[in-house]
């Protein structure tokens, strides 16, 4: 039993003093380790952190300030420029022969007879408007019907090559409606032609329902950019610009520019079923070329709809049509040239 006891007593006090040694060991590298964190922590990742969110704060702070310069100036030039127009909302349903109105029938004169293109082809009204409900807009008609044809075929009566002749388009002004004109009796002439139904912008007919406002210049006009950059670098002197995508600068990114865009888009874009007023483009002003910035009035704009339910219209992949007219010629009456 002595044997046996010392021998028990002398393998306790080996232990120990193993697990104590064992145990300051973990203990010295635990702080060893725990210390080189700590100091790579302060010296580099705390930094880092730093610099991360002061990008991430100065980037929004810039992307805020630019979105408010953008419209500061923006309803600066709005005042300058307002004129009146009038929204068009447009409400499914069928319309009676002298209403405001996209597609239906057409009103048509005894003894007149459908638009047609050179190959004898009927067009197709598009809109017709009754200038009667033209309350306040100066220059434009405020009697008799204006009427909008075009050609159903793949490029919807547009020629590229000569955009204001009146071929596979037609814009026609009524001075004056006889109510003794009966809708069936220009039914029996009525036979549009259509090349391909697929072309088709619209097979619904809609009511006009109009609502004057003012308008500024939008941001798809062809004077907007000289417009924008003259008053900016008259607010901002110290940082002027040469055009309006000289906002776009490397620092920024393209993409959070155009995330700024989007955001103000329907404030500055002009988009949406208008008469007068400023026009909306999915790419860039055709009047900004070949002579054309002489047709310095929006006639009429009719955007692309996709609610299948309330009204579809769909021009292409979803752009828009617009009628401009020189406005000498609008205070004439004079729609030969549109």
């Amino acid at each position: 039993m002595l044997k046996i006891s010392i021998y028990q007593q002398y393998y306790k006090n080996s232990y120990s003093q193993n697990v104590s040694g064992y145990f300051l060991l973990y203990k010295l590298i635990y702080i060893v380790l725990f210390k080189f964190l700590v100091y790579i922590k302060i010296k580099y990742i705390l930094p880092l952190y730093e610099k991360i969110g002061y990008i991430i704060i100065n980037r929004w702070r810039k992307r805020m300030n630019k979105k408010e310069a953008i419209l500061k100036v923006y309803n600066c030039i709005k005042k300058e420029t307002a004129k009146k127009a009038i929204s068009i909302e447009l409400k499914k349903q069928k319309t009676q022969l002298i209403d405001s109105k996209v597609g239906g029938t057409p009103y048509l004169p005894v003894g007149a007879e459908i638009p047609v293109d050179d190959d004898g082809r009927q067009l197709t009204l598009l809109a017709q408007i009754n200038c009667e409900e033209l309350v306040g807009m100066e220059d434009y008609p405020q009697k008799g019907l204006l009427q909008f044809f075009i050609l159903m075929d793949d490029c919807y009566g547009l020629d590229f090559d000569n955009q204001n002749k009146q071929n596979t388009f037609r814009v026609v002004y009524h001075d004056s409606i006889d109510d003794n004109v009966k809708e069936e009796d220009i039914l029996k002439i009525y036979n549009p032609y259509i090349e391909d139904e697929d072309y088709m912008p619209f097979e619904d007919e809609f009511k006009m329902v109009f609502t004057t406002y003012e308008e500024g210049i939008t941001s798809e006009d062809f004077n907007f950019d000289e417009i924008f950059v003259k008053k900016y670098n008259e607010l901002f002197p110290n940082n002027q610009i040469q055009a309006f995508w000289d906002l776009d600068d490397d620092n920024e990114g393209e993409e959070s520019f155009d995330d700024i865009l989007e955001e103000i888009n329907d404030e500055i874009s002009g988009c949406g079923n208008k008469i007068g007023g400023y026009p909306y483009f999915t790419q860039s002003d055709p009047r900004e070329y070949d002579g054309l910035d002489v047709y310095d009035t929006l006639l009429l704009q009719i955007d692309s709809m996709d609610d299948y339910e309330n009204g579809y219209i769909m021009w292409g992949d979803g752009g828009v049509c617009n009628f401009f007219i020189n406005r000498e010629k609008l205070k004439n009456l004079d729609f030969s040239d549109v």
